[in-house]
C-alpha cells in the first residue's frame, strides 16, 4: 500500500537531484570556460617564455647580466626571477604567484623530431612548461575544489633556406639601398623574396633618376631563371618608406613594409686559415689561346695563381687568367679596372694548386674564392670584360666568389660598368650586424653598375652592407643556378 506522504517524498529528491545536476551542468559551463581561458593563457605564456629563451641563446645575451641563464640544466623560475624565460612568462601572467610553476629545459634534438636544427650554438632547443592551480566556482560544490591547468612550448633555432638573392643588411642606413642613373634591374626566377633591405631608416630605400627594378619574372615559377615564365616576388624592408620604391612586382610580388629583418645567411663561413695557403707565385705571360686566354686578347694574357697576395692583386693593362682555388688579399684589393680584361683559366686541377680545393674553373667544379682583408676593395669591370665563377655551392665556401674581412673598415667597392661582366657566384661584402649597430659608419658598399651596350649578369647572392645600382644599362640576376644558403632563425616547433 503506498501513502500520498511518499508521493510528497519522491518530488523531494528528484528536485534534489536535478538541482544537483544543473548545478554540475553550470559549474562545467562557467568553470569550463573559465578554465578554457586559463589554459589559453598558460599556453601564451609558454610560448612567450620559450621564445625569449630560444632568442637570447641565439643573441648570446643569455650569457651576462641580470637577465643571464645558463643552458647547463634545467631550472624552475622564481616569482620575481629576472631570467629572461621567466620574464617573459611572467609579463604573460604567469610565474609571479606561488600557485603557478614555470619550467625551461633544454632537451635537444629529441624535443624537435624532425625539425632542421641549426648548429654552432650552446644549445638550439628550449622547452617551457607552466602550470597553475586554479579554484573551481561551481564545481566546488559538488567535489572539486581546484584543478591544475598547463601547458608547454618548444622553440628551436632552426635552419632554413635563405629566402632572398639580395639582402641590404645595414640595420639602420637612410638609402641602404639606392637606386640612381638609368638602369634596369632585372631579377629571373629564384624565391618568392628577391630583395630584402634590413635597415630600420625611415628611408631605408632610395630611387632617383629613372633607374627601375624588375621582378615581374622572378620568384620560384621561373624555373630556368630566364624571365619567361616567372610570375613575380617581393621586395621586403624593415624601415621604409611606406610606399614602394619603383618596383614591377608581376601578379604575385608585393612591397612587403615593416618587414623583419634578416640573419646573414653566410655569417658562419670561416675566412680561409692564412698557414695552409702559399704565397701566389707572380704572374706568368701566356701564349694566347692557351689555358684560357682569347685567342686575341686586348691585353697580354697573364696567368694568376691562387695563394696569398701580400700587396694586392692588380690586374690593370693585363688580361688576368685566374687559375681555380682560394686567393688570400692581405692588402691593396683586387683591381681590374682599367683596360682590364678577366676570365678563368682552363686546364688546371687540384695537383698544380696547392690549396687542396679540388675545383676545376667550370660552373660545377668551382672557380676563385677571393678573400680580401688588411684594406683595399673589390673594383672591377669599368672598361674590360670580366667572366669568373665563384667556389661550389657545396664547399665550405657556399659559393661565395668575393668575400670580404668581416671586420674591415669601412669600404666602397664597385663592381661593372663600361664592359660586359658574368659573375657566377656570391658577392659577400658585410660587416657583422653586431659591428654595424656599435659602429653605423663601419659597413661595406657596393656600387653595382650597368654600361651602356653591355649588361652586367651575376647568378648567385649579393649580401652587401649598402648597396648602389647605377650606370646607364641592364644588370640581370639570372638565379637559376642559385647555391642553397641557408640561415638561422627562432621558430616555435612545438
Amino acid at each position: 500500500m503506498r501513502f500520498k506522504e511518499e508521493d510528497g517524498q519522491a518530488v523531494i529528491i528528484v528536485a534534489l537531484a536535478m538541482s544537483i545536476f544543473l548545478i554540475g551542468a553550470i559549474g562545467l559551463g562557467i568553470d569550463g570556460s573559465h578554465l578554457y581561458s586559463q589554459r589559453q593563457m598558460a599556453q601564451t605564456a609558454a610560448d612567450a617564455a620559450a621564445t625569449a629563451g630560444m632568442m637570447s641563446v641565439f643573441n648570446s645575451t643569455n650569457t651576462s647580466g641580470t637577465a643571464a641563464f645558463s643552458t647547463s640544466g634545467s631550472f624552475t623560475c622564481g616569482t620575481s626571477d629576472a631570467k629572461t624565460p621567466c620574464v617573459y612568462a611572467r609579463n604573460n601572467s604567469f610565474g609571479g604567484s606561488a600557485s603557478d610553476t614555470v619550467t625551461i629545459d633544454f632537451p635537444g634534438s629529441a624535443g624537435a623530431p624532425g625539425v632542421n636544427l641549426a648548429t654552432g650554438y650552446p644549445v638550439n632547443v628550449v622547452r617551457a612548461t607552466v602550470s597553475r592551480n586554479v579554484n573551481t566556482f561551481l564545481i566546488a560544490l559538488i567535489g572539486q575544489t581546484a584543478t591544475t591547468v598547463s601547458a608547454t612550448a618548444t622553440a628551436a633555432i632552426v635552419s632554413v633556406v635563405a629566402p632572398v638573392p639580395i639582402l641590404v643588411t645595414h640595420p639602420t642606413m637612410a638609402s641602404s639601398l639606392s637606386l640612381q642613373g638609368t638602369p634596369t634591374i632585372k631579377i629571373c626566377g629564384g624565391p618568392s623574396r628577391s630583395i630584402q633591405v634590413n635597415s630600420t631608416s625611415a628611408s631605408a630605400a632610395a630611387t632617383g633618376g629613372n633607374s627601375s627594378i624588375d621582378l615581374s619574372h622572378a620568384g620560384p615559377n621561373d624555373t630556368g631563371g630566364n624571365c619567361t615564365t616567372g610570375t613575380g616576388a617581393d621586395l621586403g624592408v624593415t624601415g621604409g618608406p611606406s610606399t614602394s620604391p619603383s618596383v614591377s612586382y608581376g601578379t604575385t610580388g608585393h612591397y612587403v613594409e615593416p618587414d623583419s629583418w634578416m640573419q646573414d645567411p653566410l655569417a658562419g663561413v670561416d675566412p680561409p686559415t692564412l698557414a695552409t695557403l702559399p704565397t701566389a707565385p707572380l704572374p706568368t705571360a701566356l701564349t694566347p689561346g692557351t689555358s684560357g686566354c682569347p685567342v686575341s686578347p686586348g691585353k697580354t694574357c697573364y696567368l694568376f695563381s691562387p695563394g696569398i697576395y701580400p700587396t694586392g692583386l692588380d690586374g690593370k693593362n693585363k688580361t688576368p687568367v685566374m687559375k681555380p682555388g682560394i686567393y688570400y688579399i692581405q692588402s691593396g684589393g683586387m683591381d681590374c679596372s682599367a683596360n682590364c680584361d678577366m676570365y678563368m683559366a682552363t686546364g688546371f686541377t687540384d695537383g698544380s694548386l696547392g690549396t687542396n680545393t679540388g675545383w676545376d674553373g667550370t660552373p660545377t667544379g668551382g672557380g676563385i674564392m677571393v678573400y680580401n682583408t688588411g684594406g683595399g676593395n673589390f673594383n672591377l669591370g669599368a672598361n674590360g670584360t670580366i667572366n669568373l665563377i665563384g667556389s661550389p655551392s657545396d664547399s665550405a665556401y657556399k659559393g661565395i666568389l668575393f668575400f670580404q674581412d668581416r671586420t674591415a673598415a669601412a669600404t666602397t667597392h664597385n663592381l661593372g660598368g663600361g664592359g660586359a661582366m658574368t659573375l657566377r657566384g656570391t658577392i659577400y661584402l658585410t660587416n657583422a650586424r653586431a659591428t654595424m649597430l656599435s659602429t653605423p659608419t663601419q659597413f661595406q658598399q657596393l656600387n653595382l653598375q650597368g654600361g651602356s651596350g653591355s649588361g652586367t649578369l651575376v647568378q648567385g647572392e649579393i649580401i652587401v652592407g649598402a648597396l648602389q645600382l647605377g650606370g646607364n644599362g641592364a644588370i640581370t640576376m639570372n638565379l637559376s643556378s642559385l647555391a642553397i644558403l641557408n640561415v638561422n632563425e627562432v621558430a616555435l616547433v612545438q
